[in-house]
């Protein structure tokens, strides 16, 4: 436990080496986070900075470029008008007038031409000469408002000349003016008036010299497109070409506000922030110095600059001091109290000193001595204590274990008497071992839980030691009849075995004291492991008996859930195949074998190929199916469907392997998966089918009326009456056909969930027939019409049943060659209704099909004629709603679709008045 002289000095150096060490670390560390923090600041304020002093500058631009863009605005608004004021008017004399008058409202204008097509003066304001006709420059004016596109003022810098009347640089706006004010007649003339740069620049000037009586330097200069420069306070300088002095114009003229840090003209860093005049592709710049636009930034950097010398002479000093005053000390007391002392060893003065002292350092010192003190007191304890521990644990039998617990206790400290309290099941404490007690004590002691003035009952139930001193005032109890004036219980609390208490006992009436009691209850620390050593080891017998009747019982319930899986697999429509790693098959499903097509006892134990060859013989592609199977055995996640063919029938069947894994993600084996997906695929394809038909025939509607509502609103064509008449009619008309679209497929749904509703009447057919011959009848079609003299009512929805007439015969008209032939006669209580065409005919093997949904002939398909494929699926829907049937017959000569109806009873009246309005929509034939 003593160290040596050398021992002593190696610890010395690592000690004084790593206090110093982390000390260090830790002060730079803070140094290098205060001076990244003082960056990242610097750079976030100084970005700040920057931002707001570019958007002030910036946000006066924009100002500028507004009131520059409402400016020329008006000028145009202004020479439009009078433009049109010159072209009402009459005589020269007036324009003149019109003129004087604009120049007296528009103090901003300059001169003003009236010129005629060719671009030739002919009056002038205020002009030297009104009788001189000279030619306008530029002519780029003349060009751009003779351009048949151009339809608005035409602006332009530069310098307007006439032969007898130059004129200063200025914004030069020209309008054609029309015969009678109309664009589409011909040019009677030329409005040209100028605006002077100088009055334009009039705005910057006054701003400029604001900013000059406040000692700042500013310049703002507005450019045109071709970068020359139109307006600024130094007058001598209009059109010159600034564009390469201006850094970020050359955005701001595509549209894009910058601000930017350039070299200006003299050579400084200026700041200059461009924005872009609205709607007409100038640009606005203002530019003023870096070191005043950006001041503040460098007095902050000056101010961060002072804020960081402060800070580290401060660090500097704190170290110093920390160094003097904390780590040397406290370099001192580790040396001092690195070990236990040696008996020979004598205090140093230092140590001394630093005892002395009044504050933490002094504390320390202190506390490192009575600690020292303590140490070596402990350690007898602790000598002791672990000599009566390893005569505990040495027993594994619970009362012999008791027993030697007792024994120490009384050994550890002054008792004279000592015993082990168990908890029955009901939580009655009883002895289990005892030592200096009386017989009667060890057979009638029982203290309840309930007896909370009990020292045991209490202890167990907080888990911390308890002790009382007895006396005839608190109650007779047993321990004072034994003699006994001091009682300890003391908590041994095992988490698997139980608790039980340690009860000591003195005659003489003293409490324990604090050392004892941690005394005590360290050693029922270790009593604690030794006492659920021997109960567990008791118990491990019981545990072992148990276990195996529980492995029993968990075999049975393993079986028993065998049989149900192996239940529920066999009960399955969907097919399971599962093999072990050589792909030999160790399962297979009823629904399995069902869907191959094979034996029960032909799979078990064979090879799984003998299932693909079981696939590939009933496949309807077998080329295809093999390459499927083969990616199948080769190990790719596919998922292919193979269609197979038995019994006349075609089945699509889903195959999915799967990997079989044990508990740590092995493969012990493969799984196959075959499942019938044909109804599945069926509905598919027909809601795949319904689609593309619905589709189909909503995009001719649909596109008509686009068509034609877009043609209405076109705002620069006028169409008559009659024209938007016959938009609007097709518009209704393409309507209404998405409307009956809409309602055949409900009617649809509504027969087929029998949910059609009919509005039956006695109707006269004739009459019916010749609405539907009517509204189809169109040039080079031909109607014969043939129906029995005595033909009778029909008891029919009229609207319904016209539909299907409507239908059969525009069906006709469209696979026939122009002749149509509706018969009608009477036959058994009811009407047979024919109508037949002259076409081609319909095949025989297809003629079971016509009636059903989506199906079109081969003739329509290659005639390309429209439809969805309803039509003769709703006849069909319609003559069953009435009870009736319906039919189709084919030959060379063309087809006949036939159905009939119900005749009404003779004591009916027939409906009088107008039918019921339907639209129709004529369907390709199924």
């Amino acid at each position: 436990m003593y160290r040596g002289s050398s021992r002593s000095i190696n610890m010395q150096h690592f000690m004084r080496r790593s206090l110093l060490n982390q000390l260090l670390s830790v002060y730079l560390l803070f140094v290098a986070a205060v001076l990244i923090g003082g960056l990242v600041v610097n750079a976030v304020i100084e970005q700040q900075l920057t931002a707001s002093v570019q958007a002030s500058d910036e946000a006066l631009a924009q100002e500028i470029a507004t009131q520059t863009s409402l400016q020329l605005q008006g000028a145009e608004n202004a020479v439009v008008e009078l433009g049109n004021l010159v072209g009402k008017a009459s005589s020269q004399e007036e324009i003149e007038s019109i003129f004087q008058t604009f120049q007296k409202t528009r103090s901003d204008a300059g001169q003003v031409f009236w010129l005629d097509p060719l671009g030739y003066v002919r009056i002038c304001s205020p002009c030297q000469n009104d009788t001189i006709v000279a030619e306008y420059e530029p002519q780029s004016v003349i060009y751009q408002v003779l351009n048949p596109q151009s339809r608005e003022p035409v602006v332009e810098v530069g310098l307007g000349i006439t032969a007898n009347a130059p004129f200063d640089e200025s914004v030069i706006i020209g309008y054609g003016v029309h015969v009678d004010g109309n664009i589409h007649k011909s040019l009677a003339g030329i409005v040209v008036a100028s605006l002077s740069l100088s009055n334009l620049s009039i705005p910057l000037t006054n701003v400029v010299n604001v900013q000059k009586q406040q000692g700042r330097k500013l310049d703002i200069s507005i450019i045109d497109e071709r970068g020359e420069l139109i307006a600024t306070p130094d007058e001598h300088r209009f059109l010159y070409t600034v564009l390469n002095v201006l850094p970020g114009a050359d955005q701001a003229l595509q549209g894009l506000p910058v601000s930017r840090v350039g070299v200006g003209v003299d050579g400084q860093e200026w700041l200059f922030s461009s924005v872009p005049v609205p709607a007409t592709g100038w640009a606005v710049v203002v530019q003023r110095p870096v070191s005043e636009a950006l001041a503040v930034v460098a007095q902050f950097h000056l101010w961060l600059l002072v804020a960081a010398l402060l800070f580290t002479i401060g660090g500097l000093f704190f170290w110093l001091l920390l160094l003097g005053k904390v780590i040397n000390p406290l370099h001192l007391l580790a040396v001092r109290y690195q070990s236990l002392p040696d008996p020979k060893r004598t205090d140093s003065v230092q140590a001394t000193t630093l005892a002395l002292r009044a504050d933490e350092v002094g504390g320390l010192a202190r506390s490192l001595d009575r600690l020292e003190q303590d140490g070596l007191r402990k350690l007898g304890e602790l000598h002791t204590l672990l000599e009566t521990s390893n005569e505990v644990v040495q027993s594994l039998e619970p009362h012999s274990v008791v027993r030697k617990i007792i024994q120490e206790a009384r050994r550890l400290v002054d008792v004279q008497a000592a015993a082990v309290l168990i908890p029955d099941e009901r939580g009655v404490l009883h002895v289990l071992e005892s030592d200096g007690h009386s017989r009667r004590y060890d057979q009638r002691l029982a203290l309840p839980s309930e007896n909370v003035s009990s020292a045991p009952v209490l202890a167990l139930r907080d888990g911390k030691p308890i002790q009382k001193l007895l006396s005839p005032e608190k109650g007779a109890s047993f321990s004072y009849d034994d003699g006994f004036r001091s009682v300890l219980a003391i908590p041994i609390i095992s988490r698997h075995a139980g608790g039980v208490v340690l009860l000591v006992h003195r005659t003489e009436p003293h409490p324990f004291n604090q050392n004892e009691i941690d005394l005590l209850l360290t050693f029922a620390n270790y009593a604690t492991l030794a006492w659920e050593h021997a109960v567990l080891y008791e118990r491990s017998d019981e545990r072992l008996r148990e276990i195996a009747h529980e492995n029993e019982q968990l075999y049975q319930q393993a079986s028993e859930e065998k049989h149900k899986l192996e239940a529920i697999m066999g009960s399955m429509s969907d097919g399971l195949v599962l093999t072990g790693v050589d792909g030999e098959i160790l399962y297979t499903n009823v629904g399995a074998r069902i869907i191959a097509g094979v034996a029960s006892d032909s799979l078990e134990r064979q090879h799984i190929s003998i299932l693909y060859q079981a696939l590939h013989e009933n496949a309807v592609n077998p080329q295809e199916c093999e390459k499927l199977l083969a990616s199948i055995e080769s190990g790719n996640t596919v998922e292919p469907v193979i269609e197979m063919s038995r019994n006349g029938r075609t089945y699509s069947i889903h195959l999915r392997t799967f990997d079989v894994g044990d508990e740590a993600g092995a493969a012990i084996g493969r799984g196959l998966l075959l499942r019938d997906v044909t109804r599945e695929r069926e509905l598919d394809e027909f809601k795949t089918t319904l689609l593309a038909a619905v589709g189909h025939e909503l995009r001719t509607p649909l596109a008509a009326i686009k068509g034609h509502a877009s043609t209405l609103l076109q705002k620069d064509i006028s169409w008559s009456l009659d024209d938007q008449h016959h938009f609007l009619q097709t518009i209704s008309s393409e309507a209404d056909r998405l409307a009956q679209l809409v309602s055949n497929l409900l009617d649809l749904s509504r027969q087929e969930a029998g949910l059609l509703l009919l509005n039956r009447a006695p109707v006269r057919l004739q009459d019916l027939v010749n609405r539907v011959l009517t509204r189809l009848k169109r040039p080079g079609a031909t109607f014969v019409a043939s129906f029995d003299d005595d033909l009778p009512l029909v008891d029919i929805d009229s609207a319904r049943i016209e539909v299907v007439i409507h239908n059969l015969v525009a069906n006709a008209l469209v696979y026939g060659n122009g002749e149509v032939r509706i018969t009608a006669h009477a036959h058994d209580e009811c009407v047979v209704v024919s109508v037949a065409d002259n076409g081609p005919g319909i095949a025989d093997d297809e003629l079971s099909h016509v009636f059903e949904r989506f199906y079109r002939a081969r003739y329509g398909r290659q005639q390309h004629s429209g439809g969805t494929g309803l039509g003769l699926t709703i006849c069909r829907a319609f003559v069953e709603a009435h009870g009736m049937t319906i039919w189709a017959q084919s030959s060379e000569g063309g087809t006949t679709i036939s159905f009939s109806l119900p005749c009404a009873s003779p004591e009916i009246e027939i409906v009088t008045g107008e039918l019921p309005a339907i639209q129709h929509s004529a369907e390709s034939r199924s």
